[in-house]
């Protein structure tokens, strides 16, 4: 807060300097003798975490449509999933585009129309293609009854210029079912898929490697709980099993990890080093070995926040205080 001179009223308080100011006058510079030490740190840190991943029994990663196997110094893929995923899901997000884009709407603006003709030509191609996609019967009428409600509802939109959430209502509950379905088959495909690749890659493995194998996941970054693959290498790990609630935790023994925003290859792996070596290293500094899994601040924040306000940490679930 700006200083009140006296007699007078405060002086306005300076502009805030850009980010980039704010961070040069923050950090410290390369050449400054803390920092070329941190780094070494860094180099050092990495280098270990190389070398703990080099000696680390078979890990797989499951990285999109792929699965990755590094094992005795080879590297393998496998599906993850088949087309049919795909289709499942794009399916699906057709009814809940059209719903995002109309929820709160009455009239039409400009920019409603132009987005509702576009998915309406979309649709349209969409739905002549099905007949070619090797479908089930009934996983093919499914699709058909989404795309054509979805189109029935874009017609009579349009003609009409304007929808009632009432209506909009009625048109996604009314597809709640065919949705789900479509979600389980998704989930199955990917399931089915990623057992096979599995249990063929297993089949190749000692019964010490097959004790020793790890698992990352990549996960968009807030993934939501119940990540398909983190459940089904739960399982077949022998990692505790929390079906549809299932997080990342830390536990040390943990042998499925999942890595959010990370697509990359080398960084999926790297977690699973990382979170190895962390184990080691807090068990040999702190006589913990979960503590490098909390933000090294964390348990000083938290007593400095409990005294600020006068509060505690609430456990998940139980609410605000």
């Amino acid at each position: 807060m700006a200083e009140c001179p006296v007699g007078g009223p405060a002086s306005p308080s300076p502009p805030p300097e850009p980010p980039s100011e704010v961070a040069r006058t923050v950090a410290l510079e390369s050449a400054d003798p803390l920092s070329v030490l941190n780094q070494a740190f860094r180099d050092a840190y990495a280098a270990r975490r190389e070398a703990v991943l080099s000696r680390m029994g078979p890990v797989i990663a499951q990285i999109d449509d792929v699965l990755i196997l590094r094992m005795r110094g080879q590297r393998f893929e496998a599906p993850a999933r088949t087309r049919r995923y795909h289709v499942y899901k794009a399916v699906t997000h057709v009814p809940l585009a059209l719903h995002v884009l109309l929820a709160s709407k009455d009239a039409l603006d400009e920019e409603t129309r132009t987005r509702l003709t576009t998915m309406r030509r979309l649709i349209t191609a969409s739905r002549m293609s099905l007949d070619n996609r090797g479908l089930p019967a009934e996983a093919l009428a499914r699709q058909h009854r989404l795309l054509d409600a979805s189109l029935a509802l874009v017609d009579g939109v349009l003609a009409a210029n304007r929808v009632t959430q009432a209506e909009l209502s009625a048109f996604i509950h009314a597809r709640v079912p065919d949705l789900l379905k479509n979600a389980e088959d998704a989930a199955k495909d990917q399931i089915d898929t990623m057992h096979a690749s599995v249990e063929a890659w297993k089949r190749q493995m000692t019964a010490e490697e097959r004790d020793q194998l790890r698992a990352v996941v990549a996960a968009s970054h807030m993934s939501r709980p119940g990540n398909v693959a983190a459940q089904y290498f739960s399982i077949t790990l022998g990692d505790t099993w929390e079906g549809r609630f299932h997080e990342e935790d830390q536990q040390p023994g943990k042998r499925v990890l999942t890595s959010e925003a990370t697509f990359d290859e080398p960084a999926a792996f790297a977690l699973l080093a990382t979170h190895v070596l962390d184990a080691n290293t807090s068990r040999g500094i702190f006589g913990e070995e979960t503590r490098m899994a909390r933000d090294l601040l964390a348990d000083a924040a938290e007593r400095i926040l409990a005294g600020m306000f006068q509060t505690s940490p609430q456990s998940p679930g139980t609410g605000a205080p």
